[in-house]
């Protein structure tokens, strides 16, 4: 009687597991989850990245595991499901997105080191009355240089202490690249700690309509913002020179306003050069690097490999099939061999299985090649336990047990057998 009770609550047990998990895989569509397929499996973005510190000094393992956190925030922000970021050793970075369309941009995005800092445009830059120098995107590097050379001979500039930053931008009219010179002090007058946390948004100019990254900096940096452009406003004042204010991102001007007032908390990055301001894609850029914050480090890419979509359906569909031949002749064996027990093994598999696919879709759990062969090899070890159980039930029967003494010897030895 206890037995039967015991084999009633099993059997329960079972229908609610197989419910459960019928539930999470067919009808939970309020929060629709789907089996979360791997970098081999659905194509996507391998990288790893070495860090370095600036002066040349040592990287510490504390800042490498922020620079993965920071990098983590960064793809969530992408909004690109299941990234694996990790620390392989003390100076380097693995990070794999599964399903990534752009991967060469989301590698630029996240590897920035993403180091904000407000320069003070100097007095006799001619950047600031000299029209840009427009050219080919593959001529950038070569204008830059001859621009250097040409600032390298102003007053301005003074070795050391000052420096030249560029900004690149696309041409008002036709085709090409605008790239402005500017003459900068070495160190930058307000740095991204200025920046209230999550402070960067995307936003429209409510006076022109363009799009435009609004920052909001905190009580210190507003402050400090306030005496920075007062004392510009006031060097213009008496040079009669235009103040104008850099914006740069990792040693790159991303705006270059001119500033006729006093300025607080509230500034802003904008391209007027643009019909439409930012670049939608490139404003939500950079509203992701500047709210996520700098990484501690400089990150270099040394290796990325990028698995298409097509050779990752390929992937897939030839792991499902050879999952699915191995699984039907397993059940195919079991049933010419052992017939009626076989049936009872067949169903048992056919439980497991599905048990297996809810668990993987509730966790979620990733699944890749080598995770659909080890599902296979583990449903070969259940098949395996079925075997070993049926062959102790035969070798009780030969010994003139009964069917039902010999399935309980059976399960009973054979159980102990599975376990050593």
């Amino acid at each position: 009687m206890g037995s039967r009770r015991n084999n009633l609550i099993v059997l329960a047990l079972v229908v609610v597991l197989l419910g459960v998990a019928a539930y999470f895989i067919f009808i939970d569509e309020p929060v629709t989850r789907s089996t979360q397929l791997g970098l081999d499996l659905q194509g996507g973005v391998s990288a790893q990245l070495e860090g370095s510190q600036t002066g040349g000094g040592k990287v510490t393992r504390e800042e490498m595991v922020q620079a993965a956190d920071l990098i983590r925030q960064r793809i969530d922000r992408l909004g690109v499901a299941e990234p694996d970021v990790r620390v392989q050793s003390e100076n380097q970075i693995v990070v794999q997105i599964p399903g990534v369309k752009n991967p060469d941009e989301v590698i630029r995005i996240i590897g920035s080191t993403a180091q904000l800092g407000f320069y003070q445009v100097l007095a006799g830059d001619p950047a600031l009355t000299e029209p840009p120098q427009i050219v080919p995107a593959d001529e950038v590097d070569n204008i830059k240089e001859d621009i250097m050379e040409n600032l390298q001979d102003d007053d301005a500039y003074k070795e050391g202490k000052t420096k030249i930053l560029f900004s690149e931008t696309p041409a008002r009219q036709g085709d090409g690249i605008e790239v402005y010179g500017y003459i900068v002090n070495e160190n930058p007058d307000l740095t991204g700690d200025s920046l209230k946390q999550n402070g960067a948004t995307v936003e429209f100019d409510q006076t022109t309509g363009k799009r435009i990254v609004s920052l909001e900096l905190t009580a210190e940096g507003g402050r400090q913002m306030g005496e920075l452009t007062q004392r510009m406003v006031n060097e213009s004042l008496t040079s009669g020179e235009p103040a104008q204010l850099a914006i740069a991102l990792d040693q790159d001007i991303q705006s270059a306003p001119t500033v006729e007032d006093t300025l607080g908390a509230n500034i802003s990055i904008s391209n007027d050069g643009l019909p439409d301001g930012l670049p939608e894609e490139e404003a939500k850029q950079l509203e992701t690097v500047l709210n996520t914050g700098a990484l501690p480090v400089n990150m270099q890419v040394i290796s990325q490999t990028t698995v298409g979509p097509t050779l990752g359906l390929s992937s897939l569909k030839s792991g499902l099939l050879a999952s699915l031949v191995g699984f039907g002749l397993v059940l195919l064996l079991l049933f010419v061999i052992y017939r009626a027990l076989g049936v009872v093994a067949d169903l048992a598999l056919l439980i497991y299985a599905f048990l297996l696919w809810g668990l993987i879709v509730i966790i979620p759990i990733t699944v890749t090649l080598p995770g659909i062969a080890g599902i296979v090899l583990s449903i070969g070890v259940a098949a395996d336990a079925n075997v070993v159980i049926f062959e102790r039930i035969k070798e009780e029967i030969r010994r003139g047990k009964t069917p039902r003494s010999a399935i309980q010897a059976g399960y009973d030895k054979g159980f102990r057998a599975i376990l050593d």
